[in-house]
């Protein structure tokens, strides 16, 4: 492979990095807001959907924590050399 067609390999991996991180993040922080709103508004007689309802704020913040760390933190995996 020549020097510029895997230049060009890893510029669309990058960008394919970024796109895949910017849709899981923002479906991350969109079900954050939603189910954090709907945490702080509607008072659920229900106990059991109220725990549910604070299972599910919890999980969706540990999410966003989480999901910059798994997309950026983790070293690639770089391809062998032919030398």
């Amino acid at each position: 492979m020549s020097d510029q067609n895997a230049k060009s390999g890893l510029v669309l991996r990058r960008h394919n990095k970024v796109i895949g991180f910017l849709i899981a993040e923002a479906s991350a922080i969109g079900l954050l807001l939603l189910v954090g709103s709907l945490a702080l508004t509607v008072r659920l007689s229900d106990s059991t959907l109220t725990l549910l309802v604070n299972i599910v704020t919890i999980a969706a913040a540990v999410a966003v924590a989480i999901i910059p760390i798994i997309f950026f933190a983790m070293a690639p995996v770089l391809p062998r050399s032919d030398r």
